[in-house]
């Protein structure tokens, strides 16, 4: 019997605050270079989740696969509406108040996916430079 695919989203994009360059954070921030919120960060980030998720799973709306630019343009959006209290908070020195704030954000992201997307399995293979899957070879 076919068991039903589950995907912990939310789990995964908390990984991804790891991994998400400082820059990134201090631009939602507003912590920056030019101290002011920087929409590209927002685009940054939402890439980093889209890209990171992809290598496991796809999203369809109306059992239609959606590409990932506008998955991507989705979560940049829902990213920049996250108050920047929040990200201050993200660049802070208090781990508990950022491991709290970077899980309730993980959750609202993975929230809205779901809300919007089917997740399905889709994963994406990659065997090195000279590998046949859908990321390699590289030309």
């Amino acid at each position: 019997m076919n068991e039903p695919f589950s995907y912990d989203v939310e789990s995964a994009i908390f990984i991804r605050f790891a991994m998400v360059g400082p820059p990134v954070l201090n631009g939602l921030a507003a912590k920056g270079q030019r101290r002011r919120r920087d929409p590209y960060s927002a685009t940054l980030f939402a890439r980093d989740i889209v890209q990171s998720l992809r290598r496991q799973i796809g999203f369809r709306r109306q059992g239609e696969p959606v590409g990932d630019a506008v998955v991507e343009e989705l979560l940049a959006t829902v990213i920049w509406d996250i108050p920047v209290e929040d990200f201050v908070v993200l660049v802070g020195i208090d781990a508990t108040r950022r491991d709290a704030v970077k899980r309730d954000i993980s959750k609202r992201l993975a929230e809205r996916l779901t809300a919007e997307y089917e997740i399905f399995p889709a994963p994406a293979f990659y065997h090195g430079h000279t590998g046949t899957g859908p990321l390699g070879p590289k030309k």
